[in-house]
């Protein structure tokens, strides 16, 4: 698939097409766009050949300020196919942000990646940013190709001087990057770029990475975490290509140290999940983007107004430059409360997978009829899935740390747990309840792996406890440690950043527990000190949701079952830590257990093979060990995800569809192609 140069859906050939209103209809002459997948077959597609553009660019045009748009597109713009209707532009989209530091309720509508997952199967990885590749049998190489003509939001051309500058100024410059992230560097040494023309380069790592192109699923074009940015506006805050002295004096001017800061302050600026625009930030424009809006102004704190990128690079089968609404505009919106007022007065035009909630869901469908929304029926593979992690290394408590890793602890505590009272009460009984897991839809799963340990069993679960040494009880009923103090538990949890539900969620863990004899209570904590907590080994037992659980992600970001990733969640913060650094003797690291070393080297088998086949065989192995040596207690393995959208929203995902991080929420099913009938929000 990996030929593919455009990008269809389930009904790409056959879906009723409906004309778009435009000033100037395009003429109706056909080219042929080589592929596109509908009902995971080939097929070929007519798409116009002279390009329709969004009114609202019309007088930019005009003027002579924008240039037209066949010289905005590239050669081969990527298609978007299978909608319902080909969309009518026009109109704004209202959403809120919850976190003040980025667009975390809705970077879902704005993250491009350089290759994208097919949303007919989530399978099937597709071009996107880049226009096609091939790779090597053994998976040691690959050759990219970019889509000749692409420009970033500012007109620059996208190239693959932009992946030189990426890697060979950036990424490989210690001055600016401190650590080469393991996906770079996997095997004995650092990936080789090698550049072959304007739009073709070639990556060869060190050792066989045959699950490469799913790791370029989650590269954002423009952001740091990837091998896209745009040189051309950031040579002008970097040493080798602008006067030092006086990008140290800049820096001076903006209080900060040296010219490396004042790079990196203008690095991945108002893009993705975690960018953040500021209009000061710099007096050379925008910030370059290859997503379909772009932050204009901040005309007030928290509130942020976007508009369509007038370069963006996909169309759809009649050859109109998508996307198709013109606005957005998000809102910070600190509480959960306020933003259900914001939805039923009418002011939200969607809300999405990281602020929805099963426990909220009778008020949604209370209001639903008298408001301007509508609830959608979908499957979160983030939200709600709720997952327990007792830190298997505690720096303050050496005792505590032996009771976390006897097994019998976790198979305990997760014994322990009522999730059916849980699912009754928080989800209105529509979820599917049992231990951490990939989906049940994934090519991974078994049985086991959701039921291990997840049955509401309170004799055993104490006779699991007993058996530890923890029999002795004190006056107050509470369990005593070998050293005679109290066995006292703390859940801490980073409240509506982990999701709407956690609070309430956390209470009800620790009345079971308190059930089973252990002083157990929760406190909510904000994110950044829970994160730095976590990651030195403070926190007894951490909360987060499990998303990274279907074929699209848990492949490659095993972060929730096997301990590669500090901070939010995973077994131990400490062993992720001695997991990505380069030199693993460096002294503070804490070294695993030969059992998790093992995980460790399975983990690293799945990523090298080429074949599927035998990268789940790996996979299972790991999930093998884990159903009979629990390293979280998961609570929820599957929940309806009650996504609002405006009544008048179309091309919308599918009904059950899987929605959450996995999937960059709606991302992957082409938010740019979504729009009003009539071109008004209802």
């Amino acid at each position: 698939m990996s030929s593919l140069s455009a990008l269809g859906a389930a009904v790409a050939a056959c879906a009723p097409v409906a004309p778009l209103p435009t000033k100037e209809p395009p003429t109706p002459t056909p080219v042929i766009v080589e592929k596109v997948i509908t009902q995971q077959v080939l097929v070929t597609v007519e798409v116009l050949a002279r390009h329709a553009a969004p009114p609202m660019l019309a007088d930019l045009v005009k003027n002579g300020s924008l240039p037209p748009i066949d010289e905005r597109l590239p050669a081969n713009p990527l298609v978007v196919g299978g909608r319902d209707a080909i969309g009518v532009y026009g109109g704004e989209v209202r959403m809120i942000h919850t976190d003040p530091t980025g667009f975390l309720s809705n970077y879902d509508w704005n993250a491009e990646r350089l290759l994208h997952y097919s949303d007919i199967d989530l399978r099937t990885i597709v071009p996107n940013i880049f226009e096609s590749w091939e790779a090597s049998p053994d998976g040691t190489t690959y050759t990219i190709h970019m889509r000749r003509g692409m420009k970033w939001s500012t007109g620059d051309p996208v190239t693959s001087e932009d992946v030189r500058f990426t890697w060979e100024d950036f990424l490989t410059n210690k001055d600016l990057n401190a650590n080469l992230d393991w996906r770079f560097h996997f095997g004995s040494a650092p990936m080789q770029v090698n550049i072959i023309d304007d739009y073709t380069f070639k990556i060869t790592h060190a050792a066989p990475f045959g699950n490469f192109p799913a790791y370029m699923t989650r590269f954002e074009g423009g952001s740091t975490f990837g091998l896209l940015l745009p040189s051309n506006f950031l040579k002008q805050f970097h040493a080798k290509y602008t006067d030092q002295a006086k990008l140290e004096t800049e820096a001076k001017a903006n209080q900060l140290a040296t010219w490396q800061q004042w790079f990196n302050k203008h690095t991945g600026k108002g893009f993705g999940i975690w960018g953040d625009y500021d209009p000061g930030y710099t007096d050379k424009g925008l910030y370059p983007l290859l997503s379909p809006w772009r932050v204009v102004s901040r005309p007030s704190e928290g509130l942020y107004l976007l508009e369509r990128n007038p370069y963006y690079w996909k169309v759809d089968l009649a050859g109109n430059q998508l996307p198709y609404f013109d606005k957005m505009s998000f809102d910070y919106t600190p509480t959960v409360e306020a933003y259900k007022l914001k939805l039923a007065q009418g002011d939200l035009d969607a809300l999405g997978q990281q602020d929805v909630t099963m426990a909220d869901y009778s008020f949604y469908k209370e209001n639903e009829a008298k408001s301007n929304y509508i609830v959608g029926d979908y499957i979160s593979c983030m939200g709600d899935r709720y997952v327990l992690f007792p830190q298997f290394v505690q720096s303050e408590d050496a005792t505590l740390q032996d009771i976390i890793n006897d097994p019998r602890f976790l198979q305990a505590l997760s014994m322990g747990i009522n999730r059916d009272e849980i699912n009754q009460n928080l989800f209105s009984g529509a979820a599917r309840m049992g231990q951490m897991s990939p989906m049940p839809s994934s090519k991974y799963y078994k049985e086991k792996y959701g039921s291990a340990w997840a049955s509401f069993d309170k004799v055993q679960a104490n006779k699991l406890l007993d058996a530890m040494g923890l029999d002795k009880l004190s006056p107050q009923g509470i369990r005593l440690r070998k050293d005679g103090n109290p066995l006292t538990f703390v859940i801490e949890h980073a409240g509506i950043r982990v999701g709407p539900a956690a609070g309430t969620l956390a209470e009800m863990v620790t009345t079971y527990w308190r059930d089973l004899g252990i002083d157990a209570s929760a406190k909510e904590i904000e994110e950044a000190l829970y994160n730095q907590r976590m990651n030195n080994g403070q926190v007894n037992c951490g909360l987060w949701i499990a998303d990274r659980c279907t074929d699209m992600l848990m492949p490659i970001e095993m972060d929730w079952y096997i301990p590669v990733a500090a901070g939010q969640g995973g077994a131990s913060s400490k062993w992720a830590a001695w997991y990505n650094a380069e030199d693993k003797t460096a002294a503070g690291l804490v070294k695993p257990p030969d059992t998790i070393l093992h995980l460790y080297d399975l983990y690293a088998r799945m990523t090298s093979l080429v074949s599927e086949d035998d990268r789940v065989t790996a996979g299972q192995e790991i999930f093998d060990w884990l159903a009979d040596n629990p390293l979280a207690i998961g609570l929820v393995q599957e929940c309806p995800a009650p996504i609002i959208f405006n009544k008048n929203m179309r091309n919308l995902p599918r009904l059950r569809s899987l929605i959450g991080w996995d999937s960059y929420g709606v991302s992957t099913y082409h938010p740019e192609a979504f729009y009003y009938e009539g071109g008004q929000r209802a």
